[in-house]
Order: structure tokens, then C-alpha cells, then sequence
């Protein structure tokens, strides 16, 4: 049995700049969401959001003058098409084979073949438009960082939405996967197409653009000192980078989603060991 879900979500880590994937966009992430990594699922589980009413009560313990409400996400203008794919998967010239005519695709959104290598799964993720959702970059993140309830917890910084995405975790073949968005037959809503039945192409369109395939989720900076024993921790001046990529805790997998046994401790690097323990300690923080 292949743990899709883990597989997926790992390769798409390995694949973007400090993204995240979601493995079902129709259910969507909030901008503002925090929590943390379920490390058996690897998915998102949410704790709560800075935007919610019952927020208010952390935010009045270090800042009385601040209120949620009054810095609403922005939504940045749409982008072109963004396409992630992974190690292993190739981008082609769109061919959807000889048993379908090219004229039927004319009017495509979009259309593309991808090549997969054998020995090997690799995933694939298409954004049609996307457009970022994000928390204001003011003051907003240097408050919030104040909160003592944020510490060992992730925050969704930002969100791409969109109006139609695609998923393709490969099988371990060598394989060649042609997929368009198309017109839809019933009004003015879009489709997709697929020359594949695998069980593991997940497509879908929303209208409302409210799908959320990718998100940012941030920790706050765990290594600062105080100047002298007994000082407060010192709070971020304006434009520090004091929210950074954490790290989610979950371990390497294999190629079915499984936590990959050639992974030993013993053989993982001095460096890469001391930083991941720094970065991971915090995730075993309980409220």
C-alpha cells in the first residue's frame, strides 16, 4: 500500500523555496492558521487563527493597541500558471497521443505532458492563475511574535489560491502523462483532462478561486539570547527576519511514503544533525 499522501507532500517540500503542499486544495488553508505538523500524516492540523474573535485576548496580553481586523490579508494579483514538479519528472511539449485529436485541445487553458524516470516516484503540481494570500507586511508579524503561544507552533503566512489545480504522483514506471484544462461543456466553468486513470491524478476547479494548493507556514526564530542573566528576551526590531522556515520534524520517506529505513542517525551528518535537533526541538512544545 503506498502512503500517496506523504509521499507527495515530502517530494513537493524537497521541490519549492519554504512551501508547503496540500494534498487536498478543495479543503482549503487559511491565511493565519496556526499549529502543527501531524508527523504521522504530515498534514497541517490547525490550532486556531490570529483572525478569530478569541484571538484577541493573546494579542491584548503584549500589544492593548493592535487589532486583527484592522490588517486583513491581501491578495496579490494573479500570476501565470506555476508548474512544481519534482526530481524525476520532466516537462514536455503537450502530445495527447494518436488516439486523441489536437483539435479537441485548441481552446486549452493550459496543456502539457510530463515524462517520468522508472525506479523512482516523482509528483507534479499545476497552479492555474494563482494568486498569493498573505498577512500584511507591517507590523503585524513583529507583534505577533511577541506571543509566547506561538512558540513550537507553525504560522500560514501566506496562501496560493486558485481556480484549478493539478496532482500526479508517478508510479515507479517510466511514463509519459498528458494533461489540459479545458472549457467546460456546461457554462463558463473549466475541466480537466487527463490522459491517465491512476488512482493518484487528483484535479479539481473552483470557482470562488479559493483552493489552496501551497502555503507558507513560518516559526518564530528559537536562538535568541538575552544580553545578561536576568534581561527579558529582547523583541525583533522592524524588518528583522525573526519568523523563519521551521522545521516540520517528519523524516525522510521512501518511495511508497513509508519512513525510509536507510535513514540512521548514525549516518547522518554531524552539521545537518546538531541544526535539525535545534530547529526540531521546539516542535515537542506542548500548550
Amino acid at each position: 500500500m503506498v502512503r500517496a499522501e506523504r509521499k507527495y507532500i515530502d517530494l513537493m517540500r524537497q521541490s519549492t523555496s519554504g512551501l508547503f503542499a496540500n494534498w487536498d486544495p478543495e479543503n482549503p488553508i487559511k491565511v493565519g492558521s496556526y499549529g502543527r505538523f501531524d508527523l504521522d500524516t504530515m498534514r497541517f492540523t490547525v490550532l486556531g487563527n490570529i483572525y478569530n474573535p478569541e484571538f484577541q485576548v493573546l494579542l491584548d496580553a503584549v500589544h492593548g493597541n493592535l487589532t486583527m481586523s484592522d490588517y486583513p490579508p491581501e491578495l496579490d494579483p494573479v500570476e501565470q500558471d506555476r508548474i512544481v514538479t519534482s526530481a524525476g519528472a520532466r516537462k514536455q511539449p503537450f502530445d495527447p497521443g494518436a488516439e486523441f485529436k489536437k483539435e479537441n485541445f485548441k481552446k486549452a487553458s493550459f496543456k502539457m505532458n510530463f515524462k517520468f524516470l522508472s525506479g523512482k516516484r516523482s509528483a507534479v503540481l499545476v497552479i492555474h492563475k494563482p494568486r498569493l494570500y498573505h498577512i500584511p507586511n507591517n507590523k503585524v508579524l513583529d507583534v505577533l511574535y511577541r506571543i509566547p503561544e506561538f512558540n513550537g507552533l507553525f504560522l500560514v503566512t501566506s496562501v496560493y489560491r486558485c481556480r484549478a489545480w493539478s496532482i500526479y504522483l508517478s508510479s515507479k514506471l517510466e511514463e509519459v502523462v498528458s494533461v489540459a484544462l479545458l472549457p467546460s461543456k456546461v457554462g463558463f466553468n473549466l475541466e480537466w483532462w487527463s490522459s491517465s486513470d491512476s488512482d493518484f491524478v487528483r484535479q479539481g476547479t473552483d470557482n470562488d478561486g479559493l483552493a489552496s494548493p501551497l502555503f507558507t507556514a513560518k516559526q518564530k526564530l528559537p536562538l535568541i539570547r538575552r544580553y545578561m542573566r536576568g534581561m527579558p528576551v529582547p523583541d525583533p526590531e522592524p524588518g528583522d527576519k525573526f519568523w523563519i522556515e521551521g522545521c516540520p520534524g517528519w523524516e525522510p520517506v521512501d518511495e511508497d511514503g513509508y519512513e525510509d529505513p536507510i535513514w540512521d542517525e548514525d549516518y547522518e551528518p554531524p552539521v545537518a544533525r546538531v541544526w535539525r535537533r535545534i530547529m526540531c526541538k521546539s516542535n515537542m512544545t506542548r500548550w
